[in-house]
């Protein structure tokens, strides 16, 4: 299955009314990811429970339909702009979060995203984007593009999570790019344990998933 192309996803999307589905989270939830995002996101201005710094924008590239980005928003980032390719999809988000109303779904292309200038977001989070582009048949040069988008519309000391099955030996080239590129990351990784599945015993590197923090150092 391509999983690179919006015609796969407006397919799938299609049905999630009908089988009365809303939501579903690639990978890990939120419960699971927000302890290690906790280090790179602001903390709230004054007392507990206060609303975040509304400047901090944050990009979901690939939302799908995740609940990442109501998370955040209730955790007070309200400044989230969520991208899809699937025109389907983002129709049905919109009208599920209406009521977050700074939350902005749109469809787009995240290896292209032209309407959205440089140096733009304090935040990143690629959560199944990154490995859903190397399904794409032109894999290669697909994935090279999307990094040099993140790249471009991250402001400096901002940082571009990926969260990937893949371990760092096939992500970090990537990640790292070419001299061409010219892409001036501080890459570190961590890992999430993956729940185990009917006591399936697993390779090692297929018991977690692994989250990269590339942070723009210029």
């Amino acid at each position: 299955m391509n999983y690179g192309s919006a015609s796969y996803w407006d397919e799938r999307y299609a049905g999630i009314g009908d089988r009365g589905e809303k939501n579903y989270d690639w990978y890990c939830s939120w419960a699971q990811l927000q302890r290690v995002l906790r280090s790179y996101l602001p903390k709230p201005r004054g007392a507990v429970g206060a609303a975040a710094d509304a400047s901090y924008e944050i990009l979901i590239p690939g939302c799908g339909s995740s609940t990442l980005g109501a998370h955040l928003y209730k955790e007070g980032f309200t400044n989230i702009t969520n991208i899809d390719s699937s025109s389907v999809l983002v129709n049905q988000m919109t009208e599920l979060y209406a009521e977050l109303d700074q939350m902005e779904f749109t469809t787009m292309d995240a290896c292209s995203m032209e309407f959205i200038p440089d140096n733009c977001f304090n935040m990143i989070i690629d959560k199944a984007l990154f490995d859903c582009m190397l399904c794409n048949p032109a894999n290669m040069s697909t994935v090279t593009k999307l990094v040099r988008e993140m790249y471009r519309v991250l402001k400096p000391g901002g940082v571009y999570v990926v969260v990937s099955h893949g371990p760092p030996e096939t992500r970090e080239g990537f990640l790292v790019g070419d001299a061409e590129q010219g892409l001036k990351w501080a890459i570190t990784h961590t890992t999430i344990a993956k729940p185990p599945i009917n006591d399936t015993v697993e390779h090692a590197a297929d018991q977690f998933f692994y989250v990269y923090f590339c942070k723009k150092t210029a």
